[in-house]
């Protein structure tokens, strides 16, 4: 009980320490001229998102909700979740008239309260590549139990091997530490399979992103 109960502790301050700096950021607003990067036709996101069975879908770190404006109306239902109560309210006023969203607030390392073989897909673009490894780890672990089988992931997330112990504010882009390798054994850790994935320049940081695709087998 002890060890679960350190572990559990751990990684509550290791969400604190991502989360805490996208309180009320400005970043949100910022980022909405860039949302095309995301979804143009030439972009590897759009290639590996429309492999995606989109019945039911979780929007993990989904902010102010710039990604599910556009893809509202492709979905099934979308489930928008965050960390931040503030982004999931956000999210409410924006995009709350859509009967096919549910707006939800988790613990910043798993998928609850979403019920085990309940959703097709999961995607996570912008977020996860803040997240540190032992986050990374737990959502992937996390996403085998919600994911119905044959479901597929598709995770936004950091390339770079930063210095550990340091913060990742002082990263390229605020990147967490990851590696491709590290991100393997994550998912074979959680039964899930590789099915493509892409590094990515971002920036003037050739291979500093990956985007990566899960499945459930």
């Amino acid at each position: 009980m002890t060890g679960t109960t350190s572990r559990t502790t751990d990684i509550k301050a290791s969400v604190d320490l991502v989360a805490e700096p996208w309180i009320n950021s400005p970043y949100y607003g910022e980022a909405e001229q860039w949302t095309f990067i995301f979804w143009s036709q030439r972009s590897k996101f759009p290639q590996f998102f429309n492999q995606l069975d989109l019945d039911s879908v979780i929007e993990l770190g989904c902010g102010h909700g710039r990604h599910a404006e556009v893809i509202q109306n492709k979905v099934g239902k979308l489930y928008l979740m965050d960390v931040l109560q503030e982004n999931v309210e956000f999210c409410k006023r924006r995009l709350g008239s859509n009967q096919r969203l549910a707006f939800l607030k988790n613990d910043g390392h798993t998928f609850q309260p979403i019920e085990p073989n309940s959703v097709t897909a999961i995607f996570c673009y912008d977020a996860m590549v803040h997240f540190s490894p032992d986050i990374v780890a737990s959502y992937i672990s996390d996403a085998h139990r919600v994911l119905k089988p044959g479901g597929q992931a598709l995770f936004h997330h950091s390339n770079y091997p930063a210095p550990l112990g340091q913060h990742y504010g002082q990263n390229p882009h605020a990147r967490n530490h990851m590696t491709f390798e590290l991100f393997l054994e994550f998912a074979n850790a959680g039964s899930l399979s590789i099915v493509a994935s892409k590094a990515l320049r971002w920036g003037v940081h050739d291979d500093l992103d990956r985007v990566s695709l899960l499945r459930k087998d």
